[in-house]
């Protein structure tokens, strides 16, 4: 009994022991287990870097970098203006490094100052950047300016280093649209959206050139396509309006180019094609509001100044019309358009004048019209035809 009572005890405290030691076993894995690494989207990560890069702005430590290093991540934001104001603190504050005047020349060339950008890149390229990317972008520039040959060959320069460049088959399909070979360039455009689903210009190039060729259920599948990726671009939804024109379905038009209009307020082309459609569909009011904007940006135009003459003489403001008719042919003074709507208006205007004189047209007179079906009207008898007999011993001399 008693040996049994004491071998039931040991095997108590061995199982005891056994699990102290499993227990610090497991103490010891937890304290020196490494924690998950937490994962940070690419917009977590570009925050909490702006808030750092500005701290050490703030800070004054290393100010050029800083400056570039967040312009960087706002030009990859499509952020440009913020783009452009850090990479020019970076070029005041260092004005001999090649990358800042690349990194300038790309922010200036997507807000479209061409000049700029050249210069920009010609400086990068004296200060010795020799980068695939500022061959790429010397190439658009040039071609953009229309000068191919020399755009060209900076352009195979930049497919020797980096031959699946996206930017580089932009450049590559802008010139050879340029040189007529349409299908070869919306090819280029198609692979330059494949690899990089950010490059707008390739979009809007592929549905310009689609829609010349009149090929426009693609151009539309392009269309939808880009502004998907870009929900607010004025230019997308203003070559949508385009696309509808050639369906002609002339509502849906109109209402992309307001679109366009209101996310872009001196957008003159959408601006001025409100007006025309708003006029061909008569409905004057809507014309009215993009008008007087685009009057405002283009004040000595006569054919802005006839359309909105026309639209309020068909409203009924003559007033208004006559001074719009009388600036367009101030500044043509024989345009037809402003002269015929002053005509026009004489017109309207007199039978407004002597409406009152008619008397079938007042009311209670005592005047009564005469019942022409009751007056005895004779036909005017054309006259028989008179011999004249001519005097054979006068004779005409012809010279």
């Amino acid at each position: 009994m008693r040996s049994g009572y004491f071998h039931y005890i040991s095997l108590l405290l061995l199982f005891a022991f056994a699990g102290c030691i499993q227990s610090c076993q497991s103490d010891a894995r937890n304290a020196t287990r490494i924690p998950p690494v937490i994962k940070k989207s690419k917009t977590q990560w570009q925050n909490d870097a702006l808030l750092s890069l500005t701290d050490l702005i703030n800070r004054g430590i290393d100010s050029d970098v800083n400056y570039f290093k967040r312009a960087r991540i706002y030009f990859d934001r499509e952020q440009y203006a913020e783009a452009l104001d850090d990479i020019n603190e970076s070029i005041y504050e260092q004005d001999n490094v090649s990358e800042y005047f690349l990194l300038r020349g790309k922010v200036n060339r997507e807000l479209g100052k061409i000049d700029n950008a050249l210069e920009d890149a010609q400086r990068a390229e004296v200060l010795q950047q020799s980068s695939p990317e500022l061959y790429i972008l010397l190439a658009d520039i040039l071609q953009a300016k229309s000068r191919f040959r020399e755009a060209a060959g900076y352009l195979n320069q930049a497919m020797k280093m980096a031959p699946y460049d996206g930017s580089a088959y932009y450049v590559k399909g802008m010139l050879q649209a340029r040189q007529g070979d349409s299908l070869a360039s919306l090819s280029s455009f198609n692979y330059a959206i494949n690899v990089n689903p950010r490059l707008l210009r390739a979009y809007e190039q592929s549905i310009i050139i689609l829609r010349k060729l009149n090929n426009v259920d693609q151009a539309l599948a392009v269309n939808e396509k880009a502004i998907s990726s870009f929900p607010n671009e004025a230019s997308l939804y203003f070559e949508r309006g385009e696309i509808f024109n050639l369906l002609a379905k002339p509502d849906t038009a109109l209402i992309n180019y307001q679109k366009a209009a209101s996310l872009k307020s001196n957008y003159q082309e959408a601006l001025l094609q409100i007006g025309t459609l708003a006029i061909h569909l008569q409905e004057f009011y809507k014309a009215f509001p993009a008008l007087e904007q685009l009057i405002k940006l283009k004040p000595q135009s006569k054919e802005i100044n006839n359309m909105l003459g026309y639209c309020y003489e068909k409203t009924g403001d003559f007033t208004k019309a006559r001074e719009y008719y009388t600036t367009a042919l101030t500044l043509s003074p024989g345009d037809q358009d402003a002269r015929y709507g002053m005509y026009r208006i004489r017109l309207r205007e007199k039978e407004g004048a002597y409406s009152n004189f008619y008397p079938e047209e007042a009311p209670g007179s005592a005047y009564k019209l005469l019942d022409t079906s009751r007056v005895k009207i004779n036909v005017i008898q054309p006259r028989g035809t008179t011999n004249i007999r001519v005097d054979s011993s006068r004779k005409a001399k012809i010279e």
